[in-house]
C-alpha cells in the first residue's frame, strides 16, 4: 500500500490538490478562450502560466513525478509565450486546451487509483507523445489530430483495487470536495414527510382544542419552514458554470467548421436546483451544437446576406414566477417551415392536406429521427438531438417553445417549473374538494360579485382595472355538473405565468398552505391541468393545479 493510503494527512493533501487543480484548469480554459476572442492579454497569459506552475509544484510536493515532467514541459512552452519569444495563435490555443484536458485526465487517474500515480499504458503513451512534440514547439494541426486519434483509440483506464481502501477514499473525497446530492435529496424528502405529519398533528390539536399543543405545533411548523429554506438553498447553485463550458464547445466546433461565432451568456448568476442543472446539461449541449452546425451560416453565406461575418449565439437564464426560463438564441438562417413540412409529409408524420401554424410545424423537428440535414456529419444530421432535448425536458415537467424567422435566426425557450420537494401553496375549494395553487403564481383574489358574474356569463371576460382578462371556470373545466341552485358564493383568483394572465373561478379561498409535492404517477400523466398532488393532515390527497397549462388553454380558447 502506498504512503498516501497509510497516512490520512497525505491522502487529504491529494484530494485538496485535486480540488485546487480543477479550479486552476477551469481558470486556464477561461483565459485561453478569452485570448481566442479578444487577443493576447498579459494578465490571462500569466493566469495560464501560474496554473501550470502551481499544478507542477503541488505534484512535486506529493511525489507525482510523471505529472511533474509533463507540467514542466508545458510550463516551458508557456514561458516562451509569456516572454514574447513565441507568438500565440489559434493552433497553439487549441494545443493548450488539449493539454488542459490531458492534465485533468492524469489527475483524475491518480484519484481513481487510490491517490497514487498509476496510469494506464495508453495514458502514458499519449503523455509521451505530447512531451516529444512539445519539446521542439513546432506543433501543427496534424499533430493535434494525431494525438486526438490516439485518445479515441485508447482503452479505458484499468483501476487496480488491490490493497486499497475504496470506502475510505470515497468518504474522504466526498468530505473534501462535495456533498453527494442524493443525501440532500433524502433530507428534503424527510422534511416533506415531517411537514405532512406536522399538519396531521395540527389537525388533531384543533379537534381536541388543546391550546398549548397548538402553540407547540405552530412553533414546530415555523422551524420546519426555516429548515426547508436552508435545505433548498443548499441545492441551489448559479448556472454560470454550466453555461461557461459551452464556450469551449462553440469555440472548438466553429474552428472545425471554419465559422466565426461568439457565445454570449446572460443571467449566469441565476440560481437553479443542482439536480435540474445536471439534467439540462445534455439538452443544452444538443441545442448549442445544432445552432453552430445547422443554424449559423458559413462566413461567405453571411456576407452574401449582408450579415456580420461573426455570428452570435446567446445563452440566457432568468427566473419568472417560480420558473426557470432558459433561452438559446442564434442569428443564423432560421428554420424553413416549408422544408420541415415537406419532410414531415415524406416521413408520414402529417398529411400534405394538413393546415398547420408555423409554431406547430417547428414542433415537428422534435420527433425522433426527424432531420432536414442533407449531409450527415460527425456533429449532426442523423436525426438525433431535438427528440433527446424534448424527452429530457418532459421528464423535468417542463416545456419547449421554438420561434424562428427565415434568415434572422431561431430561439428555443425552455420553461422549467421549479417543482422541488416543497412549495408554498394556496388552498382553494371547488364544491367541497380542495386544490392547491402555487402561491408565487397568484396576483390577487377577488369576490365574484353579481356585476362581474354577469360579465363572465356574457363573454367569459372581465374588465379588471381597464385590462380585459379571460376567465376560466374551474368547476366546468374539471367536469363538475352542478345545478345553479347549488352554486355557492364564488371568488376569482388572478394568476399569471410569463406574459399571460387569467382569472380562475373557485368557490372558497382557504389561504396559504405549505405543500409537499408528490408525483401523480403514469396513470395520471395525461391529466390536463394537474401537475402533482399533496397530502393534507387528514390524509386527503389534494391535486396541485398546473397553472401554465390552464393559462395556455384559456388563452387559446378565447383568442
Amino acid at each position: 500500500m502506498s504512503q498516501f493510503n497509510e497516512n490520512l494527512l497525505d491522502e487529504d493533501m491529494v484530494f485538496l490538490y485535486h480540488a485546487e487543480s480543477i479550479d486552476l484548469l477551469d481558470e486556464m480554459e477561461t483565459s485561453l478562450l478569452h485570448i481566442q476572442e479578444h487577443g493576447k492579454n498579459k494578465e490571462h497569459i500569466n493566469t495560464i502560466f501560474r496554473a501550470a506552475h502551481t499544478i507542477k509544484g503541488g505534484a512535486a510536493t506529493l511525489g507525482f513525478n510523471e505529472l511533474v515532467k509533463f507540467a514542466h514541459i508545458t510550463e516551458n512552452l508557456l514561458d516562451e509565450i509569456r516572454t514574447d519569444k513565441k507568438e500565440i495563435n489559434n493552433t497553439l490555443i487549441t494545443l493548450l486546451l488539449k493539454i488542459k484536458d490531458h492534465f485533468s485526465e492524469l489527475i483524475e487517474s491518480i484519484i481513481q487509483n487510490g491517490c497514487i500515480e498509476k496510469y494506464s499504458q495508453d495514458l502514458l503513451n499519449i503523455t509521451d507523445n505530447y512531451k516529444s512534440k512539445l519539446q521542439d514547439y513546432d506543433f501543427t494541426k496534424e499533430d493535434i489530430k494525431e494525438i486526438e486519434q490516439d485518445k479515441i483509440e485508447q482503452k479505458p483506464i484499468i483501476i487496480d483495487n488491490t490493497n486499497e481502501a475504496p470506502s475510505q477514499i470515497t468518504k474522504k473525497q466526498s468530505t473534501l470536495l462535495k456533498i453527494e446530492s442524493k443525501k440532500i435529496d433524502d433530507i428534503i424528502n424527510l422534511l416533506g414527510e415531517m411537514v405532512i405529519t406536522t399538519a396531521a398533528v395540527m389537525e388533531h390539536s384543533k379537534r381536541i382544542q388543546d391550546k398549548p399543543l397548538k402553540e407547540s405545533v405552530d412553533n414546530l411548523y415555523k422551524i420546519l419552514e426555516e429548515l426547508r429554506e436552508a435545505s433548498m438553498k443548499s441545492r441551489m447553485i448559479p448556472i454560470a458554470d454550466t453555461f461557461k463550458k459551452y464556450q469551449r464547445t462553440v469555440r472548438d466546433i466553429s474552428l472545425e467548421l471554419d465559422k466565426k461565432i461568439d457565445l454570449n451568456i446572460e443571467g449566469g448568476d441565476t440560481e437553479l436546483d443542482r439536480v435540474i442543472i445536471e439534467k439540462i446539461s445534455d439538452p443544452l449541449m444538443h441545442l448549442i451544437r445544432n445552432s453552430v452546425d445547422h443554424g449559423i451560416e458559413s462566413i461567405e453565406e453571411r456576407k452574401s446576406l449582408n450579415k456580420p461575418s461573426t455570428a452570435n449565439i446567446t445563452l440566457s437564464a432568468s427566473h419568472e414566477a417560480g420558473n426557470i426560463i432558459i433561452k438559446v438564441k442564434d442569428d443564423g438562417r432560421g428554420l424553413d417551415p416549408k422544408k420541415i413540412f415537406d419532410k414531415a409529409v415524406e416521413k408520414k408524420l402529417i398529411s400534405k392536406d394538413d393546415t398547420l401554424q408555423d409554431e406547430e410545424i417547428f414542433n415537428l423537428i422534435m420527433h425522433p429521427g426527424f432531420s432536414t440535414a442533407s449531409v450527415v456529419t460527425d456533429l449532426s444530421g442523423r436525426g438525433v438531438g431535438m427528440d433527446v432535448v424534448k424527452k429530457n425536458i418532459d421528464q423535468l415537467g417542463g416545456n419547449i417553445e421554438i420561434h424562428s424567422e427565415p434568415s434572422k435566426g431561431m430561439t428555443v425557450t425552455i420553461k422549467l417549473r421549479l417543482t422541488l420537494a416543497i412549495i408554498d401553496g394556496f388552498m382553494i375549494k371547488l364544491n367541497n374538494d380542495p386544490y392547491i395553487i402555487p402561491l408565487e403564481m397568484i396576483l390577487e383574489c377577488k369576490e365574484l360579485t353579481d356585476e362581474l358574474k354577469y360579465s363572465v356569463e356574457e363573454d367569459s371576460f372581465i374588465n379588471l382595472r381597464d385590462h380585459v382578462l379571460p376567465i376560466l371556470d374551474l368547476k366546468q373545466f374539471f367536469g363538475y355538473n352542478l345545478p345553479k341552485s347549488q352554486i355557492k358564493k364564488e371568488n376569482i383568483v388572478i394568476v399569471s405565468f410569463g406574459m399571460l394572465k387569467i382569472g380562475l373561478i373557485v368557490d372558497e379561498l382557504l389561504g396559504e398552505f405549505q405543500t409537499v409535492i408528490k408525483p401523480m404517477g403514469k396513470v395520471f400523466e395525461n391529466l390536463k391541468g394537474i401537475s402533482g398532488a399533496t397530502i393534507l393532515g387528514n390524509g386527503t390527497v389534494t391535486p396541485i393545479l398546473d397553472i401554465p397549462i390552464l393559462l395556455e388553454y384559456a388563452n387559446k380558447k378565447y383568442k
